[in-house]
């Protein structure tokens, strides 16, 4: 499985607000083609969410940070004044090549 997890931060009036957006992104991106996996994970004491993704192939993978979804994704943390930052969880076995976020 070739795995993705953004961590997302919103400003503390925006954290409802981002949830619901996430949440409802997260639907969308397990339509796409090769998602396994797509959940919003958050703590309740923290001020963070973590948005996990996984997918079939790393071709999948950098579909996926190429689609609409992502962009949307990233778009969405920005208007609601969060900071978000992308990292690429191990597969076993690794993948050959790395994934570069498109920036």
């Amino acid at each position: 499985m070739h795995a993705a997890a953004c961590f997302v931060r919103p400003a503390p009036e925006k954290r409802e607000e981002l949830l619901q957006t996430l949440r409802s992104l997260a639907v969308a991106i397990r339509a796409d083609p090769g998602c396994l996996v797509c959940a919003v994970c958050l703590e309740e004491t923290s001020t963070f969410f973590i948005v996990v993704s996984g997918w079939a192939s790393d071709a999948d993978l950098r579909g996926h940070l190429r689609s609409e979804h992502f962009r949307v994704l990233s778009g969405a943390s920005r208007l609601l004044g969060a900071s978000a930052e992308v990292r690429f969880l191990a597969s076993h076995p690794p993948s050959e090549s790395p994934v570069s976020v498109p920036t």
